[in-house]
């Protein structure tokens, strides 16, 4: 992958289903057709999972996304790499991403 690295990581709200709490996260690099996601939470690879965060003055809302590896590191979060599924939703966010980067 290669993303755009944030200044610092974006916080996430990870929804898994609609009958389950809401989880929380944040992403540590994020690009229009993928993501790097750090969690407390276990989720499975290959789950979809929908996130919410805000970029650039932007609000993303049900992003929708597959998580294609999950790691366990030494501090205890889970570490994921995550695709996007939806292109409306990745073309959205490659604008949000490109009005965000510094100039």
């Amino acid at each position: 992958m290669n993303p755009n690295k944030a200044d610092s990581q974006i916080p996430v709200v990870i929804t898994t289903s609609l009958d389950l709490p809401p989880l929380w996260g944040r992403l540590a690099a994020l690009s229009p057709t993928e993501a790097e996601l750090v969690s407390h939470f276990e989720l499975p690879a290959g789950k979809m999972v929908a996130l919410a965060f805000d970029l650039g003055g932007a609000g993303f809302e049900d992003m929708r996304a597959r998580i294609k590896t999950a790691a366990r590191d030494a501090d205890g979060y889970y570490n994921y790499e995550l695709a996007f599924v939806d292109p409306a939703q990745a073309a959205l966010l490659k604008s949000a991403i490109a009005r965000a980067a510094p100039r």
